[in-house]
Parts: structure tokens; sequence; C-alpha cells
């Protein structure tokens, strides 16, 4: 009985399957093989594409700080997958569309603390992505860091004290993540 597998890879090396490079094209470059973007979804921090500030996007090293703006609004699409905080930095775990562009983050806040029903402070933040134009679809998965300094600043400042909890509540996402400092 014969294996359909086998049969595969005899017509792939018929009609030259096998990569870029072929058995009449010859060549000297190893040939590579292409994987398509939609195929893998990565996990990988964010950085900054050669050439870009590095402050719009975050990464676990040198994490940009949370800005404050009159009117925090979002950009193109992202959902939130998960949030922690580690210390004074928010770890944003979130997932959109894209594989051929740059993309940036930020985490924007109007400066201003709610309190929750429980009598506990609450910061709405917006966790902006811009994707610079990215038409791709390919369904990317990605790490960013934020430094949460200046809302722990502001909260000071308010508060006359040194130590507090903040409640962290993400706008068009059910994340919530508690900051304690």
């Amino acid at each position: 009985m014969r294996k359909p597998i086998w049969s595969g890879f005899v017509l792939c090396a018929l009609l030259g399957c096998a990569g870029p490079k072929s058995s009449t094209g010859g060549g000297d470059t190893p040939s590579t093989p292409v994987v398509s973007p939609a195929e893998t979804p990565t996990e990988t921090p964010v950085a900054a594409p050669p050439g870009e500030q590095q402050s719009p996007a975050a990464t676990d090293s040198t994490p940009s700080a949370v800005r404050v703006t009159a009117s925090p609004s979002p950009k193109d699409e992202i959902a939130i997958k998960s949030v922690e905080v580690q210390g004074d930095t928010l770890v944003a775990r979130v997932m959109h569309s894209g594989g051929c562009g740059p993309h940036t983050y930020e985490l924007l806040w109007a400066g201003s603390f709610q309190k929750s029903a429980a009598g506990e402070a609450q910061a709405e933040l917006v966790l902006a992505h811009d994707a610079h134009g990215d038409s791709c679809e390919a369904l990317l998965n990605r790490t960013a860091s934020f430094d949460l300094g200046p809302l722990k600043q502001r909260w000071r400042e308010q508060n006359k004290s040194e130590h507090g909890t903040v409640e962290l509540r993400f706008a068009g996402s059910q994340a919530i993540a508690r900051y304690t400092f």
C-alpha cells in the first residue's frame, strides 16, 4: 500500500515546490521557507522599529510612561488579553491584526481619579494602539509595558500620602488591575 505523503513529496520535487530555488533556476543563495504571518501568531515584546522614537512604543526593558491627556481616546482596534502590575510597571498582553509594519502603543489617562462603590480610587485608562496604516490581517499577540509613575505621583499629590492603592480600569475592556504602592 502506498502512503499518500510520498506522492506529495515526489510531486513537490517535480514541480519545484521546495522554495524559491528550483532545479532549473540555480542560484547561490540558500532557499528559506516562507511563513505567512497569518499562520503563526507571535508573542513578542513591543519595540520601536529602527529610526522611530521609543516613547510611543513600550518594551519590557524601557516602558513608556502613562501619558496624561485631556481626552484620551482609542485609535486602532485592540483586544486586551490580560493586565498585570509588576512594581510600578503595567504589563499588558494584547491582540490585534497586522503583521506588515510596526505598531505602537500608548497608555493614556485623563489625570483624574474616580471613587468605586467601596470608596477606593479608580483610574480609567485607554490603551491606544496605532497600526500606522498596517492593513494586514495576521493575528498578532504582543506584550507592552508602561511606567505608572505619573499616576502614582498624581495620587500622592492629591492625597498627601506616600502609599495607596488605585484600581486600574481599561476603556473598552473588562480588564482590571490593582496598583498598590
